[in-house]
């Protein structure tokens, strides 16, 4: 009689929640990826247009309110995306989280069928052993 795992398919269950959370935790690190490079992209730009701005009040001063409007939409702009950028850092850590937690559940129906594994098996081996055991008995008996 081969080994049974009755709970086989709530591990394999377990296993497809861990593959979709994994896929999913790196969609949200693709995307946290994609807004570090906009942030930093805007950072740049806030910082040309500090340059553009000092170079505006020394040489071009009646630019330079065209540019002061220009660096606080930046500014702006850059603010938002720090502030997307820490939601997205929550959401990643949130979806690790998950990961984690389903990650601990495939292990325990893993490490719960390597036990029940073992016990059939050491099961099996005292019914074999008691099963010799009884033919030498009885080879002993008709001598």
């Amino acid at each position: 009689m081969p080994f049974k795992f009755r709970l086989e398919a709530s591990l394999r269950l377990a296993e497809q929640e861990m593959d979709i959370e994994q896929g999913l935790l790196a969609q949200e690190l693709r995307t946290l990826h994609n807004l570090t490079e906009q942030r930093d992209l805007q950072t740049q730009l806030l910082n040309k247009a500090f340059e553009k701005q000092k170079i505006a009040c020394l040489e071009e001063p009646q630019t330079l309110n065209l540019w002061q409007r220009y660096c606080y939409d930046q500014k702006n702009i850059l603010l938002k995306r720090e502030k997307e950028v820490e939601e997205q850092n929550v959401r990643v850590e949130k979806q690790r989280e998950k990961l984690l937690e389903c990650r601990i559940k495939t292990e325990k129906y893993k490490r719960l069928k390597e036990k029940k594994i073992r016990l059939f098996y050491m099961i099996k081996l005292k019914k074999e052993q008691s099963e010799i055991d009884e033919i030498a008995q009885n080879l002993r008996g008709w001598k």
